[in-house]
């Protein structure tokens, strides 16, 4: 072999080479890896709409300190740690690398406009965030989590490490308030239950000890075990209902005690569903309407009381 071909074929390989690393270098000057870098405290407005079949639509919007969740007709006060923790994210959400270009392959990814969730983000009237966010990863073997995600302006999907995408796929429900009363135990001085029908059934606090019907004690350890239970109960799953105006009552316990301005009332309403035949509502939290099977949350408040009655029933 001559000198002049050698000659050629180190040229050639240097030119392959170089034009090699141009290319890599050029790619990666054109990531950016910034996914979102929003000024938390001048967001303003922060809509939300789920992935899937049926489409959830609501909104967050803050006026002056105040945040509120709203989906519809139902408007919520929302804790501001709520939101917080929802936006911190989103001061430097940026992504780890591009998984793909192409649309063909978004299915693989849960990022087509089908199945990906979107938010939107403004701080006063100026969109500063439109993400789609499609699905989510966790490896149990290295114990770490990933999502997938596009800008709603570019074809490029990435992927975030962590739960900060996950995070992004929020819902009504969980910005809303799941308590049902606000007691101590210890404060409880009166329950008073009653039916459609006109039933009534009494618990009384006399001395430290409590009765039936003022006249039978019961068992104080099993009794402030149930109170416990009941300070502590929550709803879980909400009804799309605001009122419960039209409803058909079956139950009602009157919660009265000291450091109560006012008495609680639990009201349990039946319904046709037969997987959540009870609809669960408390004054303390009215427009919220929690639905109920007969095992939930309806048994914690108005099915595991019989048992303190003479006759269970």
């Amino acid at each position: 072999m001559n000198n002049r071909l050698l000659l050629i074929i180190f040229a050639a390989g240097l030119l392959l080479f170089f034009a090699g690393k141009f290319i890599r270098g050029t790619r990666t000057a054109s990531f950016d890896p910034v996914i979102a870098a929003v000024d938390t405290n001048a967001v303003n407005h922060i809509k939300f709409v789920s992935g899937g079949a049926t489409k959830e639509e609501f909104e967050l919007k803050r006026s002056g300190e105040t945040w509120e969740a709203i989906k519809g007709d139902n408007k919520v006060i929302v804790d501001n740690e709520k939101v917080n923790a929802l936006l911190s994210p989103l001061s430097h959400l940026n992504a780890n690398r591009v998984v793909t270009k192409e649309t063909g392959k978004y299915p693989e990814y849960e990022i087509t406009d089908e199945q990906a969730g979107r938010v939107t983000i403004w701080e006063g009237d100026k969109q500063v965030a439109d993400i789609l966010v499609g699905g989510f990863r966790f490896d149990q073997a290295t114990r770490t989590a990933s999502s997938y995600v596009r800008k709603s302006d570019g074809p490029e999907v990435y992927v975030i490490d962590g739960f900060a995408g996950m995070g992004l796929k929020a819902r009504f429900d969980q910005f809303r308030n799941k308590q049902l009363l606000s007691i101590k135990p210890e404060d409880v001085t009166k329950l008073e239950w009653s039916n459609a029908v006109g039933n009534k059934q009494v618990l009384q606090k006399e001395d430290g000890a409590w009765y039936y019907a003022g006249m039978e004690a019961l068992d104080t350890t099993k009794f402030n075990a149930f109170l416990s239970a009941l300070a502590s109960a929550q709803g879980s799953s909400f009804s799309d209902l605001t009122s419960t105006e039209g409803l058909t009552l079956a139950e009602k316990l009157t919660i009265n005690g000291n450091n109560m301005p006012q008495a609680t009332i639990i009201s349990a309403y039946a319904q046709s569903d037969t997987l959540s035949p009870f609809l669960i509502h408390s004054t303390f939290n009215p427009m919220a309407v929690f639905k109920s099977d007969s095992v939930g949350l309806y048994k914690r408040i108005f099915a595991d009381l019989r048992q303190f009655w003479p006759n269970g029933q």
